[in-house]
């Protein structure tokens, strides 16, 4: 796990670093946790895709913690990101940058333990894949490519992050039985699942996944399914 922490608070920088440090190691799991002062000094030595855990303060001088997010993300960086702030004033705008979490100040070192065993589940269930027969050929497929799935002429359709759109012959019910367990999918209408990992954003029609294709919702149920979605973005004990 390689972790970037920055806040321009020497001692929550040290408190931070002490938990992720001590969960880790209860984990056996390797973590290199680099640390900085602001998020200009994060961004002179930042390398795309190299951080798998973000976790920043949101006032940090000149650049805050949500500028920094939001630069991330249209560097399409998809590391996990974990905002720690004394405010609660930017908790509905972290939607837009796909925060994972949002804590206040002073944390609760228990919870931020909480959420970083739900982080380290979604990432274990992001190297999963499924196999498909499609063209009489097999395929394996990552989770963490998909975005969603549909139907069309009664082949399942699974549109990807990198191979385009991917049929097969199966029922859509045979699909989903391959995806049993993956909490992060999410039924927008019957035969249509979408990938919660991959929404950019949540609108009146529907979902903006990152790629900007837009995922209706069925208009019954519409906010069932939206509440869902965000208490998988926020809730740490969703994946417990």
């Amino acid at each position: 796990m390689n972790i970037a922490i920055l806040d321009d608070s020497k001692e929550d920088l040290r408190q931070v670093k002490s938990v992720i440090s001590s969960y880790y190691e209860s984990q056996n799991t390797s973590a290199d946790i680099h640390l900085y002062s602001s998020a200009e000094a994060f961004f002179t030595k930042y390398i795309p895709g190299f951080y798998d855990l973000i976790i920043m303060d949101i006032y940090m001088g000149s650049m805050t913690g949500m500028d920094a997010a939001r630069k991330l993300r249209e560097a399409r960086d998809t590391a996990a990101l974990i905002f720690i702030s004394s405010s609660d004033s930017f908790a509905v705008e972290s939607y837009d940058v796909q925060a994972s979490y949002y804590l206040l100040k002073p944390f609760d070192p228990e919870k931020l333990c909480r959420i970083l065993s739900t982080i380290q589940f979604r990432q274990s269930q992001n190297s999963r894949y499924i196999e498909l027969i499609s063209d009489r050929t097999p395929v394996k497929i990552p989770v963490r490519s998909i975005l969603y799935v549909d139907t069309y002429r009664n082949a399942v359709q699974v549109h990807t992050t990198d191979a385009g759109i991917i049929r097969s012959y199966i029922t859509f019910q045979k699909f989903e039985e391959l995806l049993e367990g993956m909490k992060c999918f999410l039924s927008c209408y019957r035969g249509c699942i979408v990938n919660m990992d991959h929404i950019e954003e949540s609108t009146d029609e529907g979902f903006v996944m990152d790629n900007q294709e837009l995922v209706t919702v069925r208009k019954r149920g519409s906010n069932a399914i939206k509440k869902a979605y965000l208490e998988y973005l926020f809730s740490s004990d969703s994946d417990n």
